[in-house]
């Protein structure tokens, strides 16, 4: 985030690019509205920006990043806030970390936790994905992404962009868009704009299907856009095209249909009707 850039080489390999638009940091802290008994999470916290913005105004926060010479800095930067207790800074990659065991370092039982990033391009899905697996512990999600993924979650069937992620993100949670910036934001400057999105989590009341068992579902009926729904599930359907044109039409779907232009409403119905293995 923003900061001291000028002495610090930003890594490739982390898709590092720090945001040093100082209105744009106002408009997402006002955003998120932190409030003093929340318990944030922030992931790549870069150069603090975000984090000495909302780390005053909140209960606790843990800082996750995968750059220790950013550890280093943010420690001695941050370092009464760390001695307050408020603060705590966690070195490593947020994916190979786990979300769950970092949330539960937060303790969120008596309150979900929030999540706020600038997240790196090349873990953003990944990041979101693990967040609605963990709905119950998290409150919101408040995340700095590339526009064609932000595109790619709010679809609407029919589009190019939308396919599995559309599905999930539109499933398990409300989404809404609160800022788009331009290239010029950040630096090192990106080729592509970025959309800061705000996913609050559907709450957990039977009537949403295992996350797991629909990601099976949609892994196979994406696998290979341009065939059919029918096509596509016969390699995981019980009696094989048969058997997938039973399946599909007991959902009151089209086997001919491509799978963009099943609504979100169809693959739950396709989840509801599957047969037993």
């Amino acid at each position: 985030m923003q900061g001291d850039t000028g002495r610090f080489r930003p890594r490739r390999r982390w898709g590092q690019n720090f945001l040093i638009n100082p209105g744009a940091i106002e408009t997402i802290v006002s955003a998120f509205a932190p409030q003093p008994d929340d318990r944030v999470i922030e992931v790549g916290p870069g150069h603090g920006a975000l984090t000495e913005a909302i780390v005053s105004r909140v209960g606790r926060l843990l800082a996750v990043e995968v750059d220790p010479t950013l550890v280093g800095a943010l420690e001695e930067r941050l370092d009464r806030f760390r001695t307050g207790g408020q603060l705590e800074i966690v070195e490593g990659d947020v994916l190979a970390l786990g979300l769950g065991p970092l949330l539960r370092r937060l303790d969120t039982t008596g309150r979900p936790a929030r999540l706020i990033g600038n997240l790196p391009y090349n873990i953003a899905t990944e990041v979101i994905l693990s967040g609605l697996r963990h709905a119950p512990m998290l409150a919101d999600l408040h995340v700095m992404v590339q526009r064609e993924v932000a595109e790619r979650m709010t679809s609407e069937p029919g589009r190019k962009s939308y396919g599995s992620l559309s599905v999930l993100c539109q499933t398990y949670a409300r989404i809404e868009r609160v800022l788009r910036l331009r290239p010029g934001s950040f630096k090192p400057r990106p080729r592509v704009e970025s959309q800061m999105i705000r996913l609050v989590p559907h709450s957990i009341d039977g009537h949403l299907p295992p996350f797991g068992d629909l990601s099976v579902l949609l892994r196979a009926a994406f696998e290979q856009r341009r065939r059919t729904l029918l096509n596509n599930l016969s390699r995981i359907a019980p009696g094989g095209s048969d058997g997938a044109g039973r399946w599909i039409r007991s959902a009151d779907l089209d086997p001919r249909a491509r799978p963009e232009a099943i609504p979100v409403e169809g693959y739950l119905a396709l989840l509801r009707h599957r047969p037993a293995v």
